[in-house]
């Protein structure tokens, strides 16, 4: 079966932004290295997308604003097509 992933980095780009302006700049530039990073395959680059998006969340809890968490949760949507068990 083929899932077709919609393109989530804008979104995704806009959710990082959105952290480091409420205060999460160092928390945000991790997930952002992390998430952008050049991998060798596009499904490793969605793995290792969802897990860093997965420990941001975790990570940073409660002080993420709810709209960043959002954005977040539709990029993790995405990601969960083709990698369900993250």
């Amino acid at each position: 079966m083929i899932s077709h992933v919609a393109d989530f980095q804008p979104m995704l780009h806009a959710a990082i932004a959105e952290a480091k302006a409420a205060g999460l700049s160092d928390a945000a530039s991790r997930l952002e290295a992390r998430a952008f990073a050049a991998y060798t395959t596009s499904a490793e680059l969605l793995g290792e997308t969802g897990l860093a998006i997965k420990d941001f969340l975790q990570t940073e809890g409660r002080s993420v604003p709810k709209s960043v968490a959002a954005k977040l949760s539709s990029c993790l949507i995405e990601v969960n097509k083709v990698w369900a068990s993250l």
